[in-house]
């Protein structure tokens, strides 16, 4: 554990700084000194947990990304002759050898392939990291090894091992190219393994048609709207069906079973029960038998299906560092939800209703609404709490990113520096908006500066780069609610900057014809507003936490886009201690949600330790704030 890989540095001489780069751990992890026997001193789980864990709590550092690249390098080649030195040795010298023959050839022959370079600039990149960590030879390489290094990286790491496994077989493929290479290589190709952390994947599309049949006539009869069954009542008046039978049947489908609230998003509630389907399918049909025989989705629901796929998902959280535990995370919930509706309203089977009322009652411990999910909440608060300068940060996170993007623009001499400069900018741009009122992510990310056919705009210079106003009809919020947020000021010109003068250049960078989004992109939206006609053009899922990874690393406070709503409530609780009604109508919640999440102490015991603190570093924060709410 990681008090004894400390009590090692000290006594074998590591230098002070890395001592002290350990002794931070705790803290990055929001542990105290005495839990740091919580930290396994594992590289596996420092990649995963520590690396990414927010540097801003522990250093006030201008370059925080590089201080935290500076520390975790200091912690991870200790931690490397930490295991050494307790024979779970890393790759000796002739082992990385073997890597070193094949990344000297690359980079020797990197450059522009129209200029006649066999490959091109970062080719070898890859290599790096499995050299780092991997504990054959290149030339011994093989699948079990590949797996494990996979299972220990993260993210981004994994990205990295995809496109090693890319290149390899291009390597191998063009031995009569590069002959100097071919005894050097592994005498395989390789596969990512699935994560062992996530559900194996079932495609919608792979199911037996007739099952997906019967199960889209069910999810049709689940959604059936009052508009349709008028539809449907008048057809068959036409067809000559009596009166009373019709309204005797309309009864039997509408009549106690009525829908408290029909869905929004047709789309989505859609998606839902797809996504519930194959939740049961996944355990009740292995991939070797796979879906032979399967014909109704009636003969799915069993209390054996149900119970399988309740323990799975209970046990891929308690087997995983980086998935909730399954007690603190809403996902059961989601599920026994949508297989509650199909069986209500689709199969109208008061049986099935009631197995599926059996088994939730069984893993009642599992299943947490959303509204109850209070803790992600407090942990943000508390940070901010016992961090001042981190709730300064925040609320100075526009500026400081933009101040970067500028002179990181200045500074750039190649295509990958100037696109990460703008990148720098699109957060600057998107924490401006944040700080002012912040949106839910599917909001802030799908802000359209650009009308397209039945789709309108949201962002409106009121006064070019001084006053912008984004607002968002209530179909497009999660609660209905109408959301209008005002960027003013110093955030109004950071925002104006991106807009008008970056955004452009990026998209020129990236070959992006046209976007009618403030962060354009290539995909297409992933949940379509139903009264709304959505575009093509927005940025995926994962090119957006990258973007707001990259910019994260440059302030430290280790906080999602979503996050930032906790953070400004918190800082709105420091200025109207207890006024929950005001932080519930800039967060466009209700004043039961914002005392719930934020109403721990009532607000004023945690408001006056932040106040003091950040009154006495930052003496016009909360003329900011003030101007804000």
């Amino acid at each position: 554990m990681f008090p004894d890989f400390l009590k090692w540095a000290k006594e074998s001489g590591e230098s002070r700084d890395t001592i002290y780069e350990i002794e931070k751990v705790a803290a990055r992890l929001d542990l105290t000194d005495d839990e740091l026997d919580l930290v396994p001193a594992d590289l596996g789980y420092f990649e995963k947990v520590v690396a990414v864990s927010p540097y801003g709590a522990v250093s006030r550092s201008k370059n925080l990304d590089t201080a935290r690249k500076r520390g975790n390098s200091r912690i991870r080649t200790a931690l490397e002759r930490f295991l050494a030195a307790r024979g779970q040795g890393t790759p000796d010298t002739a082992v990385r050898a073997s890597y070193d023959r094949v990344i000297g050839f690359m980079v020797d022959n990197e450059g522009f392939a129209d200029r006649g370079a066999l490959f091109t600039t970062s080719t070898h990149k890859p290599f790096l990291l499995v050299r780092a960590r991997a504990r054959l030879s290149l030339p011994d390489l093989d699948q079990p090894e590949f797996d494990r290094l996979w299972h220990d990286a993260t993210p981004d790491g994994r990205k990295s091992l995809r496109k090693f496994a890319q290149r390899i077989g291009k390597l191998r493929r063009g031995h009569n190219r590069w002959p100097e290479l071919a005894d050097l290589l592994p005498r395989q190709d390789f596969v990512a393994p699935a994560p062992s952390d996530r559900a194996r994947r079932i495609e919608w599309q792979s199911l037996p048609a007739p099952f997906r049949s019967d199960a889209e006539e069910v999810f049709r009869e689940t959604l059936r709207q009052p508009a349709d069954m008028k539809d449907w009542a008048k057809e068959q008046l036409r067809l000559g069906r009596s009166a009373v039978e019709i309204d005797a049947e309309i009864a039997a489908r509408v009549g106690k079973e009525k829908k408290k609230k029909p869905p929004k998003n047709i789309d989505s509630a859609l998606a839902g029960y797809r996504q519930a389907t194959t939740w049961l399918l996944r355990e009740s049909h292995s991939p070797e038998t796979g879906f032979a025989g399967l014909a109704t989705l009636r003969e799915l629901f069993t209390a054996e299906a149900l119970e399988a796929a309740c323990s799975a998902q209970i046990a891929r959280s308690a087997a995983s560092i980086s998935l909730k535990n399954a007690n603190k995370s809403s996902t059961l919930w989601s599920r026994f939800t949508n297989l509650t509706t199909i069986a209500r309203h689709g199969l109208r089977d008061p049986e099935i209703l009631a197995r599926i009322g059996l088994v939730r009652m069984f893993n009642a411990d599992y299943v947490l609404l959303p509204s109850e999910m209070t803790e992600d909440a407090e942990a943000i608060c508390d940070r901010l709490r016992k961090s001042p300068h981190l709730a300064a940060a925040f609320v100075n996170a526009p500026a400081r990113l933009g101040a970067i993007s500028t002179e990181a623009l200045e500074a750039a001499s190649t295509d990958f520096a100037r696109e990460r400069a703008l990148r720098l900018s699109a957060c600057a741009a998107a924490y401006s908006v944040q700080v002012s009122r912040a949106l839910r992510p599917a909001n802030l990310f799908m802000i359209r500066r650009k009308a397209t056919p039945g789709c309108p705009r949201n962002l409106t210079w009121i006064a070019d780069g001084q006053h912008a106003e984004i607002c968002f009809s209530g179909g497009e919020v999660k609660n209905g609610q109408t959301v209008i947020v005002n960027v003013q000021g110093d955030d109004a010109r950071i925002l104006w900057q991106w807009d008008r003068v970056d955004r452009p250049k990026l998209m020129k960078l990236r070959g992006i014809e046209s976007s009618p989004y403030l962060f354009p992109g290539t995909a297409n939206p992933r949940l379509r507003k139903a009264a709304l006609n959505l575009p093509a053009g927005c940025m995926s899922v994962a090119s957006i936490m990258e973007l707001w990874d990259l910019g994260d690393r440059q302030l430290g406070l280790g906080l999602t886009p979503h996050q930032c709503r906790h953070a400004l409530a918190t800082l709105m609780l420091a200025v109207r201690p207890g006024d929950f009604a005001n932080v519930a109508s800039v967060l466009a919640n209700t004043e039961e949600v914002a005392r719930r999440h934020y109403g721990k102490d009532s607000g004023e015991a945690a408001a006056v330790a932040v106040r003091e603190a950040l009154l006495a570093h930052h003496p016009d924060i909360f003329a900011r704030m003030k101007r804000r709410t």
